[in-house]
Protein backbone atom coordinates (compact mmCIF):
# COMPACT_ATOMS: atom_id res chain seq x y z
CA UNK A 1 0.00 0.00 0.00
CA UNK A 2 1.13 3.42 -0.81
CA UNK A 3 1.08 6.04 1.57
CA UNK A 4 1.87 9.90 1.35
CA UNK A 5 3.26 10.10 4.58
CA UNK A 6 1.58 13.05 5.44
CA UNK A 7 -0.90 13.04 9.42
CA UNK A 8 -3.51 16.05 8.18
CA UNK A 9 -5.95 14.73 5.77
CA UNK A 10 -6.31 17.37 2.42
CA UNK A 11 -9.94 18.31 4.16
CA UNK A 12 -7.87 19.51 7.57
CA UNK A 13 -5.40 21.24 5.49
CA UNK A 14 -8.08 23.65 3.25
CA UNK A 15 -10.50 23.88 6.49
CA UNK A 16 -7.19 25.44 8.18
CA UNK A 17 -6.23 27.60 5.05
CA UNK A 18 -9.89 28.95 4.84
CA UNK A 19 -9.62 29.89 8.90
CA UNK A 20 -6.63 31.71 7.96
CA UNK A 21 -7.54 33.11 5.15
CA UNK A 22 -11.13 34.57 6.75
CA UNK A 23 -8.81 36.41 9.88
CA UNK A 24 -6.96 37.98 7.34
CA UNK A 25 -9.93 39.36 5.49
CA UNK A 26 -11.30 40.48 8.57
CA UNK A 27 -8.31 42.40 9.97
CA UNK A 28 -8.85 43.95 6.63
CA UNK A 29 -12.37 44.88 6.26
CA UNK A 30 -12.57 48.03 8.22
CA UNK A 31 -10.14 49.29 5.79
CA UNK A 32 -11.78 48.16 2.65
CA UNK A 33 -14.79 49.87 3.66
CA UNK A 34 -13.15 53.07 4.22
CA UNK A 35 -11.28 52.72 0.83
CA UNK A 36 -14.79 51.93 -0.88
CA UNK A 37 -16.24 54.83 1.38
CA UNK A 38 -14.36 57.05 0.17
CA UNK A 39 -14.67 56.39 -3.61
CA UNK A 40 -18.27 56.12 -3.30
CA UNK A 41 -19.53 58.29 -0.86
CA UNK A 42 -22.48 55.65 -0.16
CA UNK A 43 -22.07 53.50 3.33
CA UNK A 44 -24.80 51.21 1.62
CA UNK A 45 -23.21 50.33 -1.08
CA UNK A 46 -19.43 50.66 0.07
CA UNK A 47 -20.42 47.70 2.52
CA UNK A 48 -22.15 45.85 -0.22
CA UNK A 49 -18.91 46.22 -2.35
CA UNK A 50 -16.89 44.91 0.74
CA UNK A 51 -19.05 42.21 1.27
CA UNK A 52 -19.11 40.72 -2.31
CA UNK A 53 -15.44 40.99 -3.11
CA UNK A 54 -14.65 39.26 0.69
CA UNK A 55 -17.32 36.50 -0.05
CA UNK A 56 -15.76 36.25 -4.14
CA UNK A 57 -12.47 36.19 -2.40
CA UNK A 58 -13.57 32.91 -0.04
CA UNK A 59 -14.44 31.05 -2.90
CA UNK A 60 -12.85 27.54 -2.93
CA UNK A 61 -11.85 28.54 -6.70
CA UNK A 62 -9.46 30.94 -5.50
CA UNK A 63 -5.39 29.87 -5.21
CA UNK A 64 -4.73 28.25 -1.52
CA UNK A 65 -1.77 29.22 0.32
CA UNK A 66 -1.45 32.99 -1.19
CA UNK A 67 0.25 35.03 1.68
CA UNK A 68 -1.19 37.84 3.63
CA UNK A 69 0.65 40.28 1.38
CA UNK A 70 -0.42 39.06 -1.45
CA UNK A 71 -4.34 38.59 -0.32
CA UNK A 72 -4.76 42.17 0.90
CA UNK A 73 -3.47 43.72 -2.77
CA UNK A 74 -5.61 41.35 -4.31
CA UNK A 75 -8.56 42.47 -2.29
CA UNK A 76 -7.90 45.99 -2.23
CA UNK A 77 -7.80 46.06 -5.96
CA UNK A 78 -10.92 44.57 -6.21
CA UNK A 79 -12.35 46.70 -4.35
CA UNK A 80 -10.77 49.48 -6.45
CA UNK A 81 -12.19 48.04 -9.64
CA UNK A 82 -15.69 47.29 -7.86
CA UNK A 83 -16.07 50.91 -6.85
CA UNK A 84 -14.96 52.24 -10.53
CA UNK A 85 -18.51 50.38 -11.49
CA UNK A 86 -20.42 48.74 -9.11
CA UNK A 87 -22.97 46.51 -10.84
CA UNK A 88 -22.03 47.97 -14.09
CA UNK A 89 -22.91 51.35 -12.92
CA UNK A 90 -20.79 54.66 -13.20
CA UNK A 91 -19.31 55.37 -9.54
CA UNK A 92 -21.15 58.32 -7.67
CA UNK A 93 -19.15 60.70 -6.32
CA UNK A 94 -19.30 61.43 -2.99
CA UNK A 95 -20.30 64.67 -3.16
CA UNK A 96 -23.46 64.25 -5.21
CA UNK A 97 -24.29 61.03 -2.29
CA UNK A 98 -24.39 63.68 0.31
CA UNK A 99 -22.45 64.45 3.28
CA UNK A 100 -18.33 63.48 2.99
CA UNK A 101 -16.04 64.02 5.98
CA UNK A 102 -13.04 63.65 3.75
CA UNK A 103 -13.58 65.62 0.48
CA UNK A 104 -16.58 67.68 1.96
CA UNK A 105 -15.54 70.47 -1.12
CA UNK A 106 -15.66 67.95 -3.50
CA UNK A 107 -12.19 68.89 -4.44
CA UNK A 108 -11.09 65.67 -5.59
CA UNK A 109 -11.39 63.74 -8.96
CA UNK A 110 -12.52 60.44 -9.30
CA UNK A 111 -8.49 59.42 -10.01
CA UNK A 112 -7.71 61.26 -6.83
CA UNK A 113 -10.05 59.55 -4.67
CA UNK A 114 -8.77 56.25 -5.94
CA UNK A 115 -5.32 57.03 -5.37
CA UNK A 116 -5.78 57.47 -2.16
CA UNK A 117 -7.81 54.97 -1.45
CA UNK A 118 -5.31 52.44 -2.53
CA UNK A 119 -2.83 54.18 -0.43
CA UNK A 120 -4.30 55.56 2.63
CA UNK A 121 -7.03 52.84 3.07
CA UNK A 122 -5.24 49.76 1.34
CA UNK A 123 -2.17 50.29 2.58
CA UNK A 124 -0.94 49.99 -1.15
CA UNK A 125 2.64 51.65 -1.81
CA UNK A 126 2.55 54.26 -4.54
CA UNK A 127 4.18 52.05 -6.68
CA UNK A 128 1.88 49.35 -6.13
CA UNK A 129 -0.84 51.97 -6.71
CA UNK A 130 0.51 53.33 -10.00
CA UNK A 131 0.41 49.80 -11.38
CA UNK A 132 -3.40 49.44 -10.37
CA UNK A 133 -4.67 52.72 -11.81
CA UNK A 134 -2.28 52.06 -14.57
CA UNK A 135 -0.08 55.62 -14.69
CA UNK A 136 4.19 55.59 -13.94
CA UNK A 137 5.44 55.72 -10.28
CA UNK A 138 6.63 59.05 -10.69
CA UNK A 139 2.63 60.55 -12.36
CA UNK A 140 1.00 58.41 -9.20
CA UNK A 141 3.42 60.58 -6.47
CA UNK A 142 2.74 63.84 -8.40
CA UNK A 143 -1.20 62.86 -8.04
CA UNK A 144 -0.99 61.53 -4.31
CA UNK A 145 1.09 65.00 -3.65
CA UNK A 146 -1.85 67.17 -5.70
CA UNK A 147 -4.60 65.30 -3.75
CA UNK A 148 -3.17 65.88 -0.25
CA UNK A 149 -2.53 69.70 -1.14
CA UNK A 150 -5.62 70.45 -2.26
CA UNK A 151 -7.33 68.54 1.00
CA UNK A 152 -5.33 70.53 2.83
CA UNK A 153 -6.02 73.82 1.57
CA UNK A 154 -9.67 72.90 1.32
CA UNK A 155 -9.42 72.23 4.81
CA UNK A 156 -7.83 75.33 5.71
CA UNK A 157 -10.25 77.30 4.05
CA UNK A 158 -13.63 75.40 5.18
CA UNK A 159 -12.22 76.31 9.23
CA UNK A 160 -10.04 73.79 9.92
CA UNK A 161 -12.21 70.78 9.43
CA UNK A 162 -10.85 66.94 10.00
CA UNK A 163 -8.72 65.52 6.43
Amino acid sequence: MLGSGKTGTPGTRATADLARRKLIYQRHAAALYRQALLMLGDPALAETVVGEVIADELMPYRRQGSGEDEIRYRLVQSVFQRCQRPDGLPAQRPSEAGGDRIDPGGVLSETERGALGLVLCGGLGYVQASTVLGIGEYDMAALLRSALRRLATSSAAAGGGQV
